[in-house]
């Protein structure tokens, strides 16, 4: 199954590659030192352990939400409710860590799982709706993500906050709640491995058992499945739960890996990164480990220049705006029940 979309994914990694070049040889040639800008771009990441693992870091979470939006495209579903789960799920875990007294063996596992189920709701709300009452999740999941946002305002402010800090940000995550550093010189930590291990889960589970098998089926063609009798409605919905809950999960381990404190004061952005990593691998879950580390790597790699160069960081934010538009149209462009929902709305605004 992997060499069908490996060769899609090799080919947008290229195109991408050429936008890359189109955008910032132009931008270089404005630089009084061209090619040490360009150097920095593309080589600058792996001089320094440090850049190098800020890469990985990056990815850890890219990998976990993408693959929590792999399984739902997969489904047909479009719920995009990934970034209010991993935000929902971060400030959730950080809160059970910090009001909940556990064993400290406990702790983390404890911690993240309440995480994973408080997070989860913000898909499995639009999961839902869409199937007992044919909402579009589409809508509904994007509508949740701000709730989601300005529930978390409130609980952080009125519930975790620090006095003394100074901000709004919550109390210190215990040094026994944080999850262990695995690469010396690097802020990689253990997540890390688990979001790997998630990923080739994620490809078994979708090709190698049968709710992986039925949850293709109702994404390629749900005429089909219903031919054959499926439950689409309870498979849709199941797809929605794994996925939310990937993606909380996500985000309870972002926060016990990189942070001291609970201090995300908007949607921190890793949802969408996510929804970008699966349409890049092409929503298959092997690939949503290079193409993280791709996109983690241009990321990297920009804010290099943008510091070491006199680069505004808004050419930064342009090259990722045009990665976002040109891998989002290959999506919409591929995937007919998407075009025709679209499509679908227009006519209505036409109407």
């Amino acid at each position: 199954m992997i060499r069908e979309a490996l060769a899609p994914f090799l080919l947008t990694v290229l195109l991408l590659v050429i936008i890359l070049a189109l955008v910032l040889v132009p931008i270089a040639m404005t630089q009084p030192d061209p090619w040490g800008m360009i150097d920095t771009f593309l080589l600058g990441p792996f001089r320094n352990p440090r850049h190098t693992g800020n890469i990985v870091e990056m990815a850890t979470p890219a990998m976990l939400c993408g693959l929590a939006v792999a399984l739902m495209f997969r489904t047909g579903m479009f719920n995009l409710g990934v970034e209010g789960a991993f935000f929902l799920g971060g400030l959730a875990t950080v809160a059970t860590v910090l009001l909940v007294p556990l064993p400290v063996l406990a702790l983390v596992p404890l911690a993240l799982l309440a995480g994973t189920v408080v997070g989860s709701s913000v898909c499995v709300v639009p999961g839902y709706l869409r199937s007992r009452y044919e909402v579009s999740e589409l809508v509904s999941s994007l509508m949740l993500n701000f709730a989601a946002l300005f529930i978390g305002l409130y609980v952080v402010n009125y519930v975790l906050r620090d006095p003394s800090a100074g901000a709004m940000v919550s109390y210190k995550i215990p040094a026994e709640a944080r999850l262990p550093r695995i690469v010396p010189g690097t802020r990689i930590h253990l997540g890390t491995v688990f979001a790997v291990i998630a990923c080739i889960a994620g490809s078994l589970y979708l090709f190698r058992t049968t709710w992986g098998f039925e949850s293709r089926i109702v994404g390629a063609n749900p005429g089909f499945a219903a031919h054959l009798g499926l439950p689409i409605r309870r498979i849709m919905l199941r797809a929605q739960i794994i996925g939310g809950s990937i993606a909380a999960a996500a985000g309870g381990i972002e926060m016990l890996g990189l942070y001291q404190r609970f201090s995300w004061q908007s949607l921190p952005g890793n949802g969408w990164t996510g929804v970008v990593v699966a349409i890049l691998a092409r929503d298959h879950p092997l690939l949503l480990i290079p193409a993280a580390l791709f996109l983690s790597y241009l990321q990297v790699g920009g804010d290099l220049v943008a510091r070491n160069h006199d680069v505004p960081s808004e050419v930064v934010g342009l090259i990722q705006a045009l990665i976002l538009i040109f891998v989002t149209a290959s999506v919409i462009t591929r995937n007919p029940r998407l075009l025709a929902w679209i499509g679908g709305r227009r006519t209505e605004k036409a109407a």
